[in-house]
């Protein structure tokens, strides 16, 4: 491509989101459409690369993650959406093209198909139960947070509360987590194990989809309103962070559980696609390795800020409010500050 001008650049990049109804995502790399031009599938999963060139990284490729097809020539792309009056003179160039960041991942690593679930039977919706009330559950988390338990009557799911994940209204998957604690479930099991009996699983969740395409919350996010979300490791911090900083609703701001300690590239893909720009990482402060890594995953399409927390030893879920107001007000850092801080502590520990 010959040179071309920030000016024009910017003017084309108008005209495309206005052409195609384009959104760009959090670090404005890519251009996210919502439907193919080339094979009219929805769901954002064409993009066209509008960042900095670097390499062979090249201004204006466009790719399809449905159907697979890549435009490297911008004019050919003009013509195909019938906008040729915005072709752009062009030399030669015999330099190979590698797909941008955005079109980095492969086809199956950012597979977001997922099945529709029912949840377990004689699941029903509860509105008060003793094991949540023990945990802080006040009244409106029952309602944003919905939760059931199958009252007895099916005997793999006794002493369980079983929450659905929920993607785009529909049901996904659930997390199931056993009432009891883990002292008083490995004691158990420790007994049952020796005279042969069925042991309790802490957590005894849904399997019919993968939960590294899922985010619990996620229809929290809305749209090209939500800008920043927090990420943390599960249900209970998600629901005590909404609780404790009254994020119910505040659609500004979203708190979402990757169910562990890590992020892949569906999850991270599901963010992007819906425009959030700033990602704080909420994990335990003691899974350093962890952090560090997740943060550096999605440093690439997000600013990322990591909360330390404050207090040792406690999660979302334990603290109080003043502490994660401070751990927010105060302990908020870079992912580059919290390897570095993170390197100093470890040879201080040596």
């Amino acid at each position: 491509m010959s040179y071309i001008s920030k000016e024009e650049k910017e003017y084309l990049i108008r005209e495309l989101e206005s052409e195609l109804h384009a959104k760009l995502d959090g670090p404005r790399k890519n251009l996210i459409v919502p439907i193919c031009p080339y094979c009219g599938k929805s769901g954002g999963k064409f993009g066209i690369y509008v960042g900095k060139e670097v390499g062979n990284k090249k201004l204006f490729v466009s790719h399809c993650f449905s159907c697979g097809h890549t435009t490297k020539d911008i004019n050919q792309l003009l013509d195909d959406i019938g906008r040729p009056d915005l072709k752009i003179i062009e030399k030669a160039s015999f330099d190979p093209v590698q797909i941008p960041e955005f079109f980095g991942l492969e086809e199956d690593e950012i597979d977001d198909e997922l099945s529709i679930i029912d949840m377990p039977e004689s699941w029903k919706r509860c509105y008060h139960n003793r094991y949540l009330q023990s945990r802080g559950f006040v009244y409106d988390d029952y309602e944003y947070f919905p939760v059931g338990t199958t009252r007895g009557l099916n005997w793999k799911f006794d002493d369980y509360v079983i929450f659905p994940i929920i993607d785009n209204g529909d049901t996904v998957g659930y997390v199931a987590r056993h009432t009891w604690s883990k002292e008083a479930i490995d004691q158990y099991n420790q007994t049952a194990k020796r005279n042969g009996k069925y042991q309790i699983r802490r957590y005894n969740n849904s399997t019919d989809n993968d939960f590294v395409k899922l985010l619990y919350n996620y229809d929290a996010v809305i749209e090209d309103e939500t800008d920043t979300v927090i990420i943390v490791e599960g249900v209970f911090d998600v629901i005590a962070l909404t609780r404790k900083l009254e994020l119910y609703d505040n659609t500004r701001v979203a708190v979402v559980a990757t169910f562990g300690k890590k992020i892949s590239d569906t999850q991270i893909y599901k963010l992007q696609s819906k425009g959030v720009k700033n990602i704080i990482v909420g994990y335990d402060s003691d899974a350093t390795d962890a952090i560090n890594k997740t943060a550096a995953q999605l440093n690439e399409y997000f600013d990322v800020t990591i909360a330390k927390i404050i207090s040792d030893g406690k999660d979302w879920d334990e603290m109080d409010f003043w502490d994660i107001y401070d751990t927010f007000a105060y302990n908020l850092t870079t992912p580059v500050e919290f390897k570095l801080n993170t390197l100093d502590e470890k040879i201080k520990c040596n």
